[in-house]
């Protein structure tokens, strides 16, 4: 029987894969984060709108 040698050339590919898509749903979950906070107090100004008169 012939062993195969593993393959070193998909391993990174898939690791860096792993990585991309790691990093890009933690930044998409930081950035979101404060605009739905934001939306979220824009809401609660427009509900009781304070009067300055």
């Amino acid at each position: 029987m012939t062993q195969n040698k593993p393959n070193k050339f998909i391993a990174p590919i898939v690791i860096a894969g792993i990585t991309v898509g790691f990093l890009a749903s933690a930044y998409k979950f930081i950035v979101s984060k404060p605009k739905s906070q934001d939306k979220q107090q824009i809401t609660q100004t427009e509900e009781y709108p304070t009067q300055d008169q």
